[in-house]
């Protein structure tokens, strides 16, 4: 029974998860509140935000090892229930058996999810290449480093080659090598017609490789797009980074106002030096002006677009 008729946009782009209006929360505390988006065939999605910002009880609301408050969820157009078959999913945690090889965990994961030992087998074997670890399949998950661990996990998640592939913060504890490795890994699957949703940190890297991001500050969503639909949704188009050699508290305080009235936003303040994140040129007079009025010497050390480090910088 589909509950959840298939969509399409005018374009004609499947959409893979549909999420309306879905809020969640301990205690009477929202974790999540009012999240909506949608995730297309085919791209790698990436849910980005600080620390508690709600990543993971997202994820985890998806998959539906969280119960959802209020609103709804289409997974490949139907109830997670109905779908789970289609769908991997690597947690944080480590998901293995420890006390099995990496071919019994092999095995069995891929008896769990209605694949042969030697279909799940010989594509763990090419994964395992892949990701680096050729060779590794007699060894147990206690002989593997942190990264080779969180690798396994992801193997095991996708064996029975699934539609859909959603990874909690699947680069953590790896360096830039092996994050590279994983990048080129998720992004052939991808090309396989695998869709991949995940959280990150490592936001540079997410602007990159992510074809749209879900920006998520206090279980609400603070952007989602492409990277350039939100900086311009929240109007920081430019960061303007100013020195000064000398400045009176009176004065910052005078700017600080000065910008909340104009809703021009203090990314950085360390007193002599200031990040502003602006949308455009008019900006950028603005708070110059008021500098040249007060009779603040100041340097204009850059005027350049800015990153995704610096637009999640600028949502705190």
């Amino acid at each position: 029974m589909n509950i959840f008729p298939k969509k399409q946009e005018e374009t004609g782009r499947e959409k893979v998860i549909i999420v309306e209006n879905v809020s969640n929360k301990y205690n009477d505390e929202f974790f999540l509140k009012n999240i909506s988006f949608v995730v297309y065939k085919g791209e790698i999605f990436s849910i980005i935000g600080l620390s508690g910002s709600g990543k993971s009880t997202l994820l985890k609301t998806i998959v539906g090892l969280e119960k959802k408050l209020g609103g709804t969820i289409s997974v490949l157009g139907n109830n997670i229930f109905f779908t789970r078959k289609m769908v991997g999913f690597s947690p944080q945690q480590d998901s293995f058996f420890s006390d099995l090889s990496i071919s019994q965990n092999m095995e069995l994961f891929s008896s769990m999810n209605g694949v042969s030992y030697k279909t799940g087998k010989e594509l763990g074997k090419e994964y395992l290449k892949m990701l680096g670890m050729e060779g590794f399949d007699e060894k147990k998950p206690k002989e593997l480093s942190g990264g080779q661990k969180k690798r396994l996990n992801i193997i095991l998640s996708c064996l029975h080659s699934p539609k859909l592939l959603i990874l909690d913060e699947p680069f953590a504890a790896l360096d830039y090598y092996n994050r590279r490795i994983l990048w080129d890994f998720l992004i052939s699957l991808k090309n396989r017609g695998i869709t991949i949703v995940l959280t990150t940190h490592l936001l540079n890297e997410a602007q990159e490789y992510s074809s749209r991001v879900l920006v998520l500050k206090n279980g609400k969503k603070f952007g989602y797009g492409t990277f350039n639909e939100i900086k311009e949704k929240i109007g920081f188009n430019y960061l303007l980074h100013i020195k000064m050699s000398h400045v009176a508290n009176s004065f910052i305080d005078s700017l600080t106002h000065f910008c909340m009235l104009k809703k021009i936003r203090i990314v950085y303040n360390l007193k002599k030096e200031l990040l502003f994140a602006v949308a455009g040129g008019e900006d950028k007079s603005t708070i110059e002006g008021f500098m040249k009025r007060n009779n603040q010497e100041f340097t204009e050390v850059e005027f350049r677009p800015p990153n995704l480090d610096e637009v999640i910088l600028a949502s705190r």
